[in-house]
């Protein structure tokens, strides 16, 4: 865990300008409204970027523990858990989400996606980032003998938490487009570092290695349209606020 709101923004330095990158390629008209969903402790610094640059609006749902932070910040936010409670707007409400470093603290992916569909205006642009399940960290965690996947086990297995705190899932990039491809294509997939505080040796390789071969890097976006015609309901559960 970081221990300081400063080691936070340092560590995903790098992330939030991928993001914005990707919106000055896949959004670089300004639109009227955009979602991001759980933002509280990440998207929330950078907003002042997107509200400039290309959303009239900019609505987030998160816990409860970061509303207020993101309400001084001009954030029209909301309560919502993602989990388990449908998102608190009308259908086709919105034409950019951001859905940043969330899907892998979730335990029901799929009611958020639908949810996240349904919201989201035909043409719209989603922007899903998650650390990659098959980065060079975890990796070396295997080959160390570790369980790159011990978070999870902890949370859901012995401790039988509600909500996930740390990062407990992980997916590849293409996992995470078979997930949404009911409704969105894919646009790109790009895969990025974060920086963590390691020593310069450790840091060098790790930057070689992505150089290398970028399926390695510690994070992946994935861009996708979303699809005309497909409502984003039917099968999911009913929406309530």
């Amino acid at each position: 865990m970081h221990k300081t709101r400063e080691e936070y923004r340092l560590f995903h330095h790098s992330r939030h300008r991928q993001l914005l990158d990707l919106l000055a390629v896949h959004a670089p008209e300004r639109q009227e409204r955009c979602l991001d969903i759980g933002g509280g402790g990440d998207v929330a610094d950078i907003v002042s970027e997107v509200k400039a640059k290309y959303a009239d609006e900019f609505h987030s749902v998160d816990l409860a523990t970061d509303i207020d932070r993101m309400r001084k910040k001009g954030i029209l936010a909301q309560i919502c858990n993602v989990d388990v409670q449908a998102l608190p707007y009308e259908d086709h409400y919105f034409d950019i989400v951001i859905f940043a470093s969330v899907i892998e603290h979730l335990y029901n992916p799929h009611h958020t996606i639908a949810e996240i569909a349904r919201v989201m205006r035909p043409g719209g642009i989603l922007i899903v980032e998650t650390p990659n399940a098959v980065a060079l960290g975890r990796r070396l965690d295997a080959l160390w003998g570790d369980n790159p996947f011990r978070w999870f086990n902890q949370y859901n297995a012995i401790e039988n938490k509600a909500l996930m705190e740390y990062c407990s899932v992980f997916y590849a990039a293409e996992e995470i487009e078979v997930m949404f491809a009911r409704w969105f294509i894919t646009e790109e997939r790009r895969y990025g570092m974060h920086n963590p505080p390691v020593n310069f040796l450790k840091r060098a390789i790790r930057r070689f290695v992505f150089r290398l071969n970028p399926r390695m890097g510690d994070c992946f976006f994935v861009v996708a349209r979303r699809k005309p015609g497909a409502s984003g309901v039917g099968n999911e559960p009913a929406r309530s606020t």
